[in-house]
């Protein structure tokens, strides 16, 4: 027995990591964009409200990039999956889907009008968008890695309802708390006045209901989904991953009490990044889980392209990924700063 788990040293298994690349990039990004959406129902000032659009506004859609290019990702490199997934989680992903639309919607549609109902409609049409995607990204993740029902063709065999366990439930309180973390964090960066304290009480609320919900879910896993804790006991330097989340989550109290603000959105981006690694090493290298019988399991191996496939797109993402970082890291520069309520960006 290695280090680490043998089947991470192939071409699989380096797909399976940039998978979580993505996965990384997306809930880094597109985090806290969902996030700091959060506490908006209760704003009551419209230049508070205008000042929380502005924040995001000139990068939100650039970090859409991630999950529209993870999608297409999993559809190359792990087509069944996508196929299993897709047809499993439909409603689920029909709810995202409609709500991510909406969210675009109210960003475009909000200022058209100086009628403070069709304003407060797209304020709640936009807050929604944000908080179910949220959610429902958790859950979805929990299904895949705890167990859904699916056979040897990897047809799904369930509802909607089928996929609202306690677990996978658990997990969207994770995500959505940990997204609220990192919306708070962003917010201090970018905010003042009303909304950057506001930012302050939501940064304190959000990083107690994430360790909340982090033990929550342990409880339930331990009793109902035990063999996710495999991994970990049979190559224990992965305990060094959540170690790292206990750390950062430290690390944003800290900064949080001493005032250090600016410092904040880095270690939500840690706890983000390490959470999203928790998860897959203890699915690893299960990517769905068949809840009717462990030999459906759709894993890195039965459910991946062609080596020639995974080659190719290997090239290509080799040539485009640093283009993504480049484009980011340049856009989150040149809108740097903080902002005001005072005009709407749109």
């Amino acid at each position: 027995m290695g280090i680490l788990p043998d089947g991470l040293f192939t071409l699989q298994g380096l797909w399976f990591l940039i998978a979580g690349l993505f996965l990384i990039g997306y809930s880094i990004t597109d985090g806290f964009d969902l996030g700091s959406a959060f506490p908006m129902i209760f704003m009551k000032k419209e230049y508070d409200r205008i000042a929380l659009y502005n924040s995001v506004a000139p990068v939100w859609d650039g970090n859409e990039v991630w999950l529209i290019a993870g999608g297409g990702l999993l559809f190359a490199a792990f087509p069944t999956v996508y196929a299993a997934s897709f047809s499993g989680f439909y409603l689920a992903i029909l709810l995202v889907l409609w709500a991510l639309i909406g969210r675009a919607v109210a960003f475009e549609y909000r200022n058209k009008r100086e009628s403070m109902a069709w304003r407060h409609t797209f304020d709640f049409i936009y807050w929604l968008g944000n908080v179910l995607p949220a959610i429902l990204f958790g859950c979805a993740v929990g299904n895949a890695v705890v167990g859904v029902p699916i056979d040897q063709d990897a047809v799904y065999h369930g509802t909607f309802f089928t996929l609202l366990r306690p677990v996978p439930l658990a997990m969207g309180l994770v995500s959505l708390f940990m997204f609220a973390m990192h919306g708070a964090a962003y917010l201090l960066l970018k905010t003042e006045g009303a909304v950057f304290e506001m930012a302050k009480k939501y940064a304190s609320i959000s990083v107690i209901g994430y360790v909340i919900s982090v033990i929550l879910t342990n409880v339930l896993s331990m009793q109902e989904a035990p063999f996710l804790y495999k991994n970990y006991f049979s190559y224990p330097i992965l305990f060094a991953i959540p170690l790292v989340m206990f750390v950062g989550v430290v690390l944003y109290v800290v900064l949080l009490k001493s005032g250090k603000y600016e410092k904040m959105v880095y270690a939500s981006g840690l706890v983000n990044a390490f959470t999203v690694l928790n998860v897959a090493c203890a699915s690893f290298p299960v990517l769905m889980r068949s809840s009717i019988n462990p030999d459906y399991n759709l894993t890195i191996f039965n459910a991946c392209s062609s080596n020639l496939t995974l080659i190719v797109m290997l090239i290509v993402a080799a040539i485009f990924l640093p283009i993504v970082l480049f484009y980011t890291r340049y856009a989150y520069k040149v809108f740097s700063g903080k902002v005001s309520g005072e005009k709407s960006y749109y």
